[in-house]
């Protein structure tokens, strides 16, 4: 008698095409989370930008004048209308580890300034990687 062989498992190009598969569906997933991720960064540092700059009206409000820094916000500088902590100290880092830059005297037609460099830490840049201003 002569049987035929049952196949047991899969071929090796049966395996290849579906690593392929997979390594292609990985990739895409990948690339879709990480493009969300910069995105979801950029926002948090537009709401951050917008909480700081309630912070410091806030504390303008209270002492009658602008911080010096925004170091200012979370450190008692010795006011005696000084009513804060005015925001948390891990809220003066943007999204990319980078503090958050205060001046007191607007190039933007503000009271004040409150940016971050955005995702390349440097002035300028394009898309996601702009600089997050109050004045925007």
């Amino acid at each position: 008698m002569n049987r035929k062989r049952k196949q047991q498992g899969f071929s090796l190009i049966e395996v290849l095409v579906v690593m392929t598969i997979l390594a292609v569906i990985f990739g895409l997933v990948v690339s879709n989370v990480t493009g969300g991720q910069d995105k979801a960064k950029y926002k948090e540092a537009q709401i951050m930008v917008q909480k700081l700059t309630q912070a410091v009206a806030e504390f303008n409000l209270d002492t009658g004048n602008y911080p010096n820094d925004l170091e200012d916000l979370v450190n008692d500088s010795g006011d005696s209308m000084w009513m804060g902590p005015y925001i948390k100290e891990k809220d003066l880092k943007d999204p990319w580890g980078e503090p958050y830059h205060f001046s007191a005297s607007s190039q933007h037609g503000q009271s004040f300034d409150i940016y971050s460099y955005g995702a390349d830490k440097s002035p300028g840049g394009e898309k996601l990687a702009k600089d997050i201003g109050n004045w925007q």
